[in-house]
């Protein structure tokens, strides 16, 4: 495709803002406190839209109206357990994450209960990030190479430096500054696509409802109880929650932004807040999916798309006018930048705080240091480009998104459940319970056109199997350090 003269207007002030902003960012970064914290001051508000901004990625502009035009809007019952899991992380682990004064959440485990514990949660972190990261890449660059016409492969690549650029210039400030401009352009450019589509489609709102509404494609709950379905309400509200819980709680990309608040207070208000929001984003993206459907059911497409995921992009590309194409491109690229960026910090910050730092170099400069963060970006930033071009033969990549923390999330999980309800738990009996968690979840995974039993209660016997492996074993010394 040619992009028109606005189009790239579009496109070119929106890389121009996101250069500003990284290099504004950067300007007073002195330590890694600053590079991977913000120096602890950064706004809640701010906080709050980053992690939605995070949270979104390009898994939900183009997984969920995909879905939703494959099924209908069982996906939501996803954001009721969210919710439930945003409340327990904000009870339970940001507090004691502010009274240890962390980096990362895997200091909390050295700090509870020794290095064994953290080395293993760290691990199983590095595994699930790039995956899952190498994944929204890939699901990123689809979007690019479709409207565009380049190779995906060249589309990963240049996803994957864009993000590298402003994240090793700026750290968490410019992740979390330029994802507040980018949920803007995303959530903008969203809206903007559901009027165009509701004055394309006849009778606007009543004739979607209407046609999509008759044949139960607007179903919310799905109450028909089946340990198998992965859309039964029940599954959807348990698995919502854990999954949340999981990686909201446990995994330093999402959490690593809540503890760059002043405080206590308001990281657990950045956090409820954002649960709270996720119910109309959800919706927003449900129903441009239902109007892609309705849409095409009066103007069929002899060339539509037969993956749904990329039934989005190539509306973008034929029915949107020039500089709307553009705006909706800059939100495709804001959905992956948004979880790119953080991506790359988190993991820099898990591997000079966690490994080098204790393991290599104690006792350098903190200005060897953010040199060394910085490095690890660019490293890390290579590793997802592998592994986009691995899975670039994927398909229903909202589901595979969400597949992949399935086997590690209940593992962290219910080693930092372990170690802030109770007082049990030691390094040789949690690497025990994380590691014989991850390989019963395989084997639930493998065994499950056998035994019927849905991919999302994954977690949910990960969490349940870690936590009662663990309380198993007495406690060891107490740790005091927070190194």
């Amino acid at each position: 495709m040619q992009l028109a003269g606005i189009d790239i207007v579009v496109l070119t002030l929106y890389f121009c803002i996101i250069v500003f902003i990284g290099y504004w960012t950067s300007r007073r970064e002195r330590d890694t406190e600053d590079f991977f914290l913000g120096g602890r001051r950064m706004p809640w508000g701010a906080v709050c839209l980053s992690t939605l901004a995070t949270e979104m990625s390009v898994l939900t502009f183009i997984g969920v109206p995909a879905d939703s035009f494959r099924t209908n809007y069982a996906y939501l019952q996803f954001a009721f357990g969210s919710l439930i899991g945003r409340l327990l992380i904000a009870l339970l682990f940001i507090p004691v994450f502010y009274k240890g004064r962390v980096t990362t959440v895997y200091q909390y485990l050295f700090q509870r209960f020794g290095e064994g514990t953290r080395g293993c949660a760290t691990i199983f972190f590095f595994i699930t990030r790039l995956l899952a990261s190498g994944v929204r890449l890939l699901a990123a660059s689809i979007v690019v190479s479709v409207v565009t016409g380049w190779p995906l492969v060249t589309s990963i690549i240049l996803m994957a430096f864009i993000a590298m650029a402003y994240a090793t210039v700026g750290g968490i400030k410019a992740v979390i500054w330029t994802d507040v401009m980018q949920f803007i352009v995303l959530m903008g450019g969203a809206l903007l696509v559901i009027g165009l589509l509701l004055y394309k489609v006849p009778g606007g709102w009543h004739g979607m409802t209407a046609l999509a509404g008759s044949i139960g494609k607007l179903k919310v709950f799905d109450l028909h109880a089946a340990i198998s379905s992965s859309k039964w309400l029940v599954v959807g509200i348990v698995n919502g929650c854990f999954q949340t819980f999981a990686a909201l709680g446990t995994d330093q990309d999402l959490t690593q932004r809540m503890l760059t608040c002043k405080n206590t207070k308001d990281s657990q208000k950045s956090l409820i807040l954002t649960g709270i929001l996720d119910f109309p984003i959800v919706i927003i993206f449900l129903v441009i999916g239902t109007l892609l459907w309705v849409f095409y059911q009066h103007f069929p497409c002899a060339n539509l798309p037969t993956n749904p995921d990329h039934i989005f992009p190539y509306f973008i590309v034929t029915q949107l006018p020039i500089g709307v194409r553009g705006l909706l491109i800059a939100g495709a690229l804001a959905a992956a930048m948004s979880s790119l960026d953080s991506a790359l910090v988190a993991l820099s910050s898990s591997a000079v705080v966690d490994i080098y730092k204790p393991h290599f170099k104690k006792h350098a400069s903190e200005k060897h240091y953010l040199l060394v963060s910085r490095l690890f970006v660019v490293v890390f930033c290579l590793a997802l480009i592998g592994v986009a071009i691995a899975c670039r033969d994927i398909k229903q990549i909202l589901w595979i998104g969400f597949k992949i923390g399935g086997f590690t999330y209940g593992s962290l999980l219910g080693v930092f459940l372990l170690a802030v309800i109770t007082k049990r738990g030691s390094n040789k009996g949690n690497i025990i319970a994380m590691s014989s968690s991850v390989l019963v979840t395989v084997m639930l995974f493998i065994l499950e056109p056998y035994i019927h039993i849905a991919w999302p209660w994954l977690v949910v016997v990960g969490t349940i199997w870690t936590f009662l492996i663990g309380l198993l074993f007495k406690p060891e010394k107490v740790r005091v350090e927070t190194s």
